[in-house]
């Protein structure tokens, strides 16, 4: 593992700590197996190697070569660490610390850019797809170049040093959280505080980052109860009034809809795709019928192995909604389903489902307006949406749905929102209609 760290800052090495007078500029230390080695090339280069001796990295001790330790991201990690730590301080603090010998803060004489590069960087996750790697699409400085298969020339650029070390930093740790073969790292209070300072030491941070954050690296309730207030308030500095939540859109959407449904009203799951619902029924021992409609042919097989797989014999699948014909009263669920569908056959399905017998009709989609904070380049959400809706048009259509029927009376709507809150809109939208 190399890092390479170059500016044309004459105060270069005395922000890193690094004396080119002693040692005749080399600095070593231990890091696991291995040795660091840190090496003043000149005032406006320093450069770190990593030589592992045997397996810091990779279990596998048939390998006669740990890999691992040439490229992983932890590695990365564990080096700024050693090696860097002070430069991962708060950013009040890093700029208000002196430098005795100069006899000026940090943050005086860190004022030109920097870059930092590393030749064999370990990507293996799906955040590098179709030759976009992902970090690279909300950070201008963060640059990737494959060189082989999982193997990247990573290039950090920033106005600082201070901003270069933090967004390897956090880069680094997004990498390793997501690739699939890695050691997996616990990630407890502290280091959970140290990375969200991290992140809030860069500057113009969209949101969709603090998500993704919260979403790989927050553990806990207690760890994201410490980075909440702190992630609302640089998101506040940017002009978003923000309330976050600890569990993502998906979780937060599962969560209240299997909190609305009883055990004992059997429910019907419109474009039930992987039975979600239902796993999470049967783990609260829902014994009723579980009616599940989806016009894919692959969810009929997987059907099949989730009943062997619970041992009972109440989830019914069907291809088309045509073939549920029962009269018995039932909880409807039609979530992340209408916006699959041409929009006048969404009007078409909601109205199918007020024509049931039903307890309860749990209906969401996305909200639209809540795009504008995921760095979208394209219209939708997702490839296969067919529209999307804002707040106001999701709660005409379902009012119009409900209009259109006989007797619009008897149905009672409640609607709701649900995920992240930024400037009062949310990503998920949603409604409970009742049925009297």
């Amino acid at each position: 593992m190399i890092l390479k760290i170059r500016s044309k800052n004459d105060y270069l090495l005395d922000i890193l700590f690094k004396n080119p007078n002693t040692d005749y500029g080399l600095y070593f230390k231990t890091l696991k197996n291995g040795q660091i080695v840190g090496n003043a090339v000149n005032k406006h280069y320093y450069e770190v190697v990593f030589q592992d001796t045997k397996y810091s990295y990779l279990p596998e001790e048939s390998n006669q070569i740990d890999y691992q330790s040439y490229c992983t991201p932890l590695s990365v990690l564990h080096i700024c660490n050693e090696l860097f730590t002070h430069i991962l301080k708060s950013k009040d603090e890093f700029s208000q610390k002196p430098i005795t010998w100069l006899d000026i803060t940090q943050g005086k004489a860190d004022t030109e850019n920097c870059i930092i590069e590393i030749p064999s960087f370990y990507i293996d996750s799906n955040w590098f797809r179709n030759e976009r790697f992902l970090p690279s699409k909300y950070f201008d400085g963060v640059k990737v170049e494959q060189q082989t298969n999982r193997i990247f020339k990573l290039t950090i650029t920033a106005k600082s040093v201070f901003e270069a070390f933090n967004l390897l930093a956090l880069v680094a740790l997004f990498t390793h959280v997501t690739n699939e073969y890695r050691i997996h790292t616990y990630i407890d209070d502290q280091l959970a505080q140290k990375y969200g300072r991290i992140l809030t030491n860069i500057e113009n941070v969209p949101y969709f980052v603090f998500y993704l954050f919260i979403m790989k690296a927050v553990k806990s309730e207690s760890q994201f109860k410490e980075l909440k207030p702190l992630f609302e308030k640089y998101l506040e500095g940017n002009g978003l009034i923000a309330n976050l939540v600890l569990k993502g859109t998906y979780l937060q959407r599962i969560h209240y809809i299997v909190n609305q449904l009883e055990l004992d009203i059997p429910i019907l799951d419109i474009g039930c795709g992987e039975f979600t619902y239902y796993k999470k029924m049967m783990a609260k021992e829902f014994k009723a019928p579980y009616y599940a409609v989806d016009q894919d042919s692959q969810f009929e097989r997987l059907s099949e192995n989730i009943a062997r797989r619970y041992e009972e014999d109440n989830l019914i699948f069907y291809n088309s909604l045509e073939q549920f014909t029962s009269d018995e009263q039932v909880n409807i669920l039609l979530t992340e389903v209408i916006e699959h569908n041409p929009r006048e056959e969404a009007d078409i399905l909601i109205k199918k489902a007020l024509s049931f017998n039903f307890n309860k009709l749990l209906i969401t989609t996305p909200n639209v307006e809540f795009n504008q904070f995921y760095n979208m380049e394209s219209e939708f959400r997702h490839d296969d949406h067919q529209f999307e809706l804002t707040q106001k048009e999701f709660e005409e259509l379902i009012e119009s749905c409900i209009w259109n029927m006989e007797n619009p009376e008897q149905y009672k709507v409640a609607f709701f929102q649900l995920g992240d809150s930024l400037n009062d809109i949310q990503p998920t939208q949603g409604c409970v209609i009742r049925k009297q």
